[in-house]
C-alpha cells in the first residue's frame, strides 16, 4: 500500500507543477448529470466502526441498512449532495469477502475514499488523537499553504482508516 501512496503523491506533485492541458469543467453540485457514478462500494470488517468514523469525519449518514443472505450486511450512506457510499460485510470471511450477487469471486476493495473537508489541519489533529496512522500529507507542513494543480489549490491528508481502508481528506482552498 505504501507504494500506491508514493505513486499517488508523485502524481499530485507532477500535476501541481505542469501547465493545464485542457479546460476542466466540473458541475456545481453532484447529481446534475445522468449516467454518472451512483455509489462506490467498500467491503469492511466492521460496518459499525466505519459508520461511526464516517459520521464523525464526513456528512454521510445511513439511509438504508439490510441483512444479506450470507449473514453480512449492506449499508448505504448518503450526503446532502446525493453522494452515496455502500458498505458491505461478511462476518464469515472478514474484509475479503464474497457478498451476495457480487460479479467476481472475491472483493479486494478500492484505492481510497476521498472526503472533502473544510480544514485538513484540524482533521489531522483529530485523526492523530484517535490513533489512526497518517500515511502522508501534502504539503508536508500545512502552514506552507496549498498544492496548486490545474484544477484547484488543495491540501491532502491520507490515513489508514477503519478496516484498513485508505481515506483521503481533501481540503480545497476557498478564495473570496
Amino acid at each position: 500500500m505504501q507504494r500506491f501512496f508514493n505513486v499517488l503523491f508523485a502524481s499530485l506533485l507532477l500535476a501541481s507543477s505542469s501547465p493545464a492541458i485542457a479546460e476542466i469543467i466540473l458541475p456545481d453540485k453532484a447529481g446534475d448529470f445522468r449516467n454518472g457514478i451512483y455509489h462506490t462500494g467498500f467491503v469492511v470488517a466492521d460496518i459499525d466502526v466505519m459508520i461511526r468514523f464516517l459520521g464523525e469525519f464526513s456528512s454521510l449518514r445511513v439511509v438504508s441498512r439490510v441483512r444479506l443472505p450470507n449473514g453480512g450486511e449492506r449499508v448505504f450512506l448518503a450526503d446532502m449532495r446525493g453522494q452515496r457510499l455502500e458498505l458491505l460485510s461478511d462476518p464469515a470471511a472478514g474484509a475479503a469477502s464474497e457478498p451476495a450477487n457480487y460479479p467476481r469471486e472475491i472483493v479486494t476493495g478500492a484505492a481510497h475514499l476521498a472526503i472533502e473537508v473544510e480544514n485538513a489541519a484540524e482533521v489531522r489533529e483529530r485523526i492523530l488523537a484517535q490513533g489512526y496512522k497518517i500515511v502522508f500529507q501534502v504539503p508536508a507542513d500545512f502552514s506552507d499553504g496549498y498544492i496548486v494543480s490545474e484544477v484547484d489549490a488543495h491540501r491532502v491528508l491520507f490515513i489508514e482508516g477503519p478496516s484498513g481502508v485508505a481515506i483521503e481528506f481533501f481540503e480545497i482552498e476557498r478564495r473570496p
